[in-house]
């Protein structure tokens, strides 16, 4: 017998909220891009919903994509509302996946969005000032899912993250070090990390028309993170050799 990767079984749909209590840490801009990875690597429905009451970065980078006749592989739609697990019923029979951008400077709204969630994504960057947030923003996870009647996996998705490699590993000392300090404090840390973050940003928040045509069509270090996310709905079964 061989083992061989069985097809994704995901809950129907997929809810994923990406989120923080602190702005500017990368939840839009990692919003965009896994939803990207959802619709083109899988083929799946995927929906964003930009749930973050003061910016609305996401409905206004995808009001620009597709006034720009960009084809977006996913849809959006902003509902900064504590009312947002109602707009994620109500999306759920139409979509495999939908993204929550939450967090920023509304712990109602994110607070609101997690019994609802499957996954849950605590983004940060490696700066103190950034990791500090993640026990606050953990805690109030904490108390959001006590009801859900649900487990809920959470996990530290670090972005930003500066970059010296040697022999295959990253060994820059603000990773390592950031890294080992939420592991001991117990958070589960993702495998894969973000790095450039500036390529990111301009991509997504690119004028059309002056290199961003198709700014979202390379997911790059997203296809490693999204990989990671889907592997725990992946199964191996055996099969004649």
């Amino acid at each position: 017998m061989t083992n061989s990767v069985a097809p994704l079984e995901l809950p129907e749909p997929l809810v994923v909220t990406l989120g923080n209590l602190k702005g500017g840490v990368g939840k839009t801009t990692s919003a965009f891009f896994l939803a990207s990875y959802f619709a083109r690597d899988h083929g799946l429905r995927v929906l964003v919903i930009d749930a973050d009451p003061l910016s609305q970065t996401g409905y206004s980078w995808y009001r620009r994509l597709t006034k720009g006749k960009i084809e977006v592989p996913f849809e959006l739609v902003a509902f900064p509302s504590r009312h947002v697990a109602d707009c994620i019923a109500d999306k759920a029979a139409d979509f495999d996946v939908i993204l929550v951008d939450a967090g920023g400077e509304s712990a109602d709204i994110f607070k609101a969005a997690v019994p609802a969630s499957d996954q849950l994504l605590l983004l940060t960057s490696v700066s103190p000032s950034e990791v500090k947030r993640v026990p606050s923003t953990f805690r109030a996870a904490e108390e959001a899912a006590a009801g859900a009647g649900r487990e809920i996996r959470v996990r530290v998705l670090l972005t930003k993250v500066p970059v010296v490699m040697k022999g295959g590993r990253n060994i820059s000392t603000e990773y390592r070090g950031q890294r080992r300090n939420l592991e001991n404090a117990g958070y589960e840390v993702f495998d894969s990390y973000v790095s450039a973050w500036k390529w990111y940003r301009e991509a997504a928040d690119g004028e059309v028309g002056e290199g961003a045509e198709n700014p979202i069509a390379d997911v790059a270090e997203y296809r490693q993170v999204g990989d990671e996310l889907l592997s725990s709905y992946r199964a191996l079964v055996e099969v004649p050799a």
